[in-house]
């Protein structure tokens, strides 16, 4: 063990008297090693500052003040500079405002006492000239940096003054005081504050485009409100004179006797008349509702109700039009009397027109079109299915969206021109989802028919719909729905 500690000993000299050279040398690796250590400690730290600011910008980039003040409080007291201050455009007034500010020994509260504004026409203004040629500048004091006298109170020996630029467009602007003197800065200050610059820069680009895209929100928000009452009143305005003019209609077509005898030519252009004005009267309801759905204003009036007693209400208004397509409706019953239902009727009996007309348009004559029940732990679930022409995979995720139609399915051409706002099932799917059911559809594909099937909360269950106990505060639903006469004729 002796002889191969002296065999080491001897190889680096350690056994050795150091020369004034070699003294040297180690006092030259000591100094380099402080010296690298004193950089790493400085990049650590360096780091460490943007991470917290990093922080800073996630934790507040919706609140534009709440973030450039923060960072001006952390640059002041983390890294120990004597001012920071940041400025952001105002295109729109030509200036450039103040909205964060940090001083040494002052306290948080005391930053914002007076607010700056720095037209960008001022050009002699150190920030303007460092907006207008993308560039640093450098200043021993704050002589032609602000438009007042300021910082007397404090020694400032440089005052950096950096264009906050991003993307190549200058969207504010920020100063920094120093005690330092510029040529007595390290290389560790000079590298903070580069770095510094960039970041602050992405942290008031993103808060100015969050705050933008907010601002857009809204305005999109109160227009889409006013749209919404525009469509409810407008929808009302419309129905009322077009329900005037379709029990007119029905009058002289069914009243022959008290109207006068039609000629077949009179006859058939009324009828298509009548027609076409009941299109439009489901055009409008169709509207109101979707936007009373989409607006949240459509409320429930839930009963307990018997599902086969609305289906025989509803056989009554559609049994003229199967009869006339010759298509066989049937209702199957069940061996045991179905549960009742909380729903709201109105709701339920708009959900079986939409979906029976539906089959109706797409079931050619000769068709068949049954209605089932299963009766089933919490709930009732309604299939209605029909032998029409079915509807291919690929277009069955476009339905239950809003104008979602599928024109090349239907079977004739006179079905075709009977189409539509494209509304029914959005509403329908709409309607269901408000009393927690849900609606989905079935086909095996290409005229082999198509089942729709809903399901509904049994009344007493626990996940039954709960009715809107407010009142309903606007005008679309203050006005009184508008009864239209049954008309056994054509249906469009």
């Amino acid at each position: 063990m002796n002889n191969i500690l002296k065999v080491f000993n001897n190889f680096f000299g350690f056994d050795k008297p150091k020369s004034q050279e070699q003294s040297q040398e180690l006092l030259h690796i000591n100094q380099e090693i402080y010296k690298k250590s004193a950089e790493l400690s400085e990049r650590n730290k360096t780091l460490s500052i943007l991470r917290k600011i990093d922080e800073i910008i996630l934790g507040t980039i919706t609140h534009l003040d709440q973030t450039t003040q923060k960072v001006t409080d952390l640059i002041v007291t983390d890294v120990n500079f004597q001012i920071a201050s940041i400025f952001v455009m105002d295109k729109k007034d030509g200036v450039l405002k103040r909205i964060a500010r940090s001083e040494a020994g002052v306290e948080k509260n005391n930053h914002q006492e007076k607010q700056i504004s720095i037209p960008l026409t001022k050009t002699e203004n150190i920030m303007v000239q460092s907006i207008l040629e993308k560039r640093k500048i450098v200043v021993k004091n704050f002589k032609n940096v602000l438009i007042e006298p300021a910082h007397n109170n404090i020694e400032i020996n440089s005052v950096f003054v950096y264009p906050l630029l991003v993307r190549d467009e200058a969207i504010g602007a920020m100063y920094i005081g120093l005690i330092e003197d510029q040529d007595s800065l390290s290389n560790y200050t000079i590298d903070l504050l580069e770095r510094l610059v960039d970041v602050i820069g992405i942290a008031l680009d993103n808060a100015l485009l969050y705050n933008e895209v907010q601002s857009s929100n809204e305005k999109l928000k109160a227009l889409d409100k006013m749209k919404d009452e525009f469509v409810s009143l407008a929808s009302h305005e419309l129905r009322t004179p077009l329900s005037a003019i379709k029990s007119y209609l029905w009058m002289v077509l069914q009243q022959k006797e008290d109207t006068g005898k039609l000629n077949p030519k009179q006859e058939l252009f009324l009828d298509r008349t009548y027609s076409a004005t009941e299109r439009l009267i489901n055009l409008v309801s169709d509207m109101l509702d979707v936007s009373r759905i989409e607006s949240g204003r459509m409320h429930l009036e839930l009963k307990s109700s018997n599902i086969e007693g609305i289906v025989a209400d509803i056989l009554t208004e559609v049994q003229p039009t199967a009869e006339n397509q010759k298509i066989e409706i049937i209702v199957e019953k069940n061996k045991t009397p179905l549960s009742q239902v909380t729903v709201d009727p109105d709701k339920i009996k708009e959900v079986f027109m939409n979906l029976i007309g539906n089959s109706l348009k797409f079931t050619p004559e000769g068709g068949k079109i049954t209605i089932s029940f299963k009766d089933q732990r919490d709930e009732i679930i309604t299939t209605i299915a029909d032998t029409g022409k079915g509807i291919k995979p690929e277009d069955q995720e476009k339905l239950f969206k809003k104008f979602s139609m599928i024109s090349s399915n239907y079977p004739t051409e006179s079905s075709a021109q009977k189409t539509g706002t494209g509304l029914g099932l959005y509403i329908s799917k709409s309607i269901i989802t408000m009393h927690n059911g849900t609606i989905t559809v079935a086909s095996d594909g290409e005229n082999k028919g198509a089942a729709f099937s809903f399901s509904l909360k049994k009344a007493g269950s626990a996940n039954q719909p709960e009715e809107e106990k407010n009142e309903p505060k606007q005008i679309a639903q203050k006005l009184p729905n508008t009864s239209l006469p049954h008309q056994p004729g054509p249906q469009a």
